[in-house]
């Protein structure tokens, strides 16, 4: 056993690497170590580099929607879209720009395109409204081309598509007109006034059980959205004492006589509100229903007044786009 195994040891020793080989294989290892460490390094510095771009892009392509407007400034909203204008402008039109005429052309306007009167034609035999009725606007859904467009006067038209929307506006200022613009952003759950783009389902009416300290109005179009506005403050205890009164006090419209047909019949979304709780109520408006109910006059104010954007048509035949 002694002899077996000293023969077996000699013949390791002798197959056995040399200490030449032994130390040429230990920096071979060493020089493969520090080739995989290196590689490894630029493939995470590539990372970090791939990471960093992708989130400054994300960052500079989907700013934060902020709801509150910059000073000076309020929001409207319309379908899809919600844009910021100067607080100033008030003035409410409905139909095509460039063929409407301002009811007081003093003050710059917010127009909606009237899309709910299928059965008037309008006619556009003009870009733009005469240079001495002109006064700056936002239009939405205007019948205008997305692009630029020069007038007369140094007046300029932009028009632009921001959630599936058209934006047009006319100012002399350029800075004024990009910052419109610029401010545009598509209603992603709901508007700065809490609406949503598509009408709610009617909830079940609900008492408030704490004061109500502010209100805002949703107008809907066959379940569109055609504008959203905040109460005044001094109109908020009288709306909400007509929309809380017993039913028999605020009592709606009857049943529609036969063969009512009215394209601009619309749906009021009244949202009150009492700290961070609020309280839907739905009211329906027809022309075609009497008696309206009591509370419409402290609804249809702003951009839902009557005329002003719902009913008002002053082009009298059909709509000629001019083409671009």
């Amino acid at each position: 056993m002694e002899r077996l195994l000293a023969d077996s040891l000699a013949k390791h020793a002798a197959d056995a690497p040399t200490d030449a080989q032994l130390l040429e294989r230990v920096h071979s290892r060493l020089r493969r170590r520090r080739t995989h460490r290196t590689i490894g390094a630029v493939v995470v510095a590539a990372a970090v580099i791939a990471t960093a771009f992708t989130a400054s892009h994300g960052l500079t392509s989907r700013p934060p929607v902020s709801q509150a407007p910059a000073p000076g400034w309020r929001w409207e909203s319309f379908k899809t879209v919600q844009v910021q204008v100067p607080s100033s402008w008030t003035q409410y039109i409905s139909g095509p720009a460039p063929c409407t005429t301002f009811a007081n052309s003093a003050v710059p306007t917010i127009g909606r395109l009237n899309g709910w009167s299928v059965s008037r034609e309008y006619t556009c035999t003009t870009p733009v409204i005469p240079l001495t009725r002109r006064q700056p606007y936002l239009w939405f859904d205007d019948v205008q081309a997305p692009g630029i467009k020069q007038y007369d006067g140094g007046w300029t038209e932009e028009t632009r598509v921001v959630g599936g929307v058209k934006l047009s506006v006319l100012t002399k200022d350029d800075a004024l007109r990009r910052k419109i613009l610029d401010s545009a952003q598509p209603i992603n759950d709901t508007d700065p006034y809490g609406c949503t783009p598509k009408q709610p389902a009617p909830q079940p009416a609900s008492t408030p059980t704490a004061q109500i300290t502010s209100a805002s109005i949703c107008e809907y179009w066959q379940g569109s959205l055609i504008a959203g506005s905040s109460v005044p403050s001094d109109k908020v205890p009288a709306l909400s004492g007509q929309l809380l009164a017993p039913p028999q006090v605020r009592s709606g419209p009857g049943p529609l006589p036969a063969g009512c047909q009215d394209p601009a019949a619309r749906t009021y979304v009244v949202i009150l509100r009492a700290g961070d709780r609020t309280w839907p109520f739905t009211v329906s408006y027809t022309t075609c229903a009497r008696p309206l109910p009591p509370v419409l006059p402290l609804i249809q104010l702003g951009p839902h007044k009557q005329f002003q954007p719902a009913d008002m048509f002053d082009p009298v035949k059909r709509i000629t786009p001019l083409a671009r």
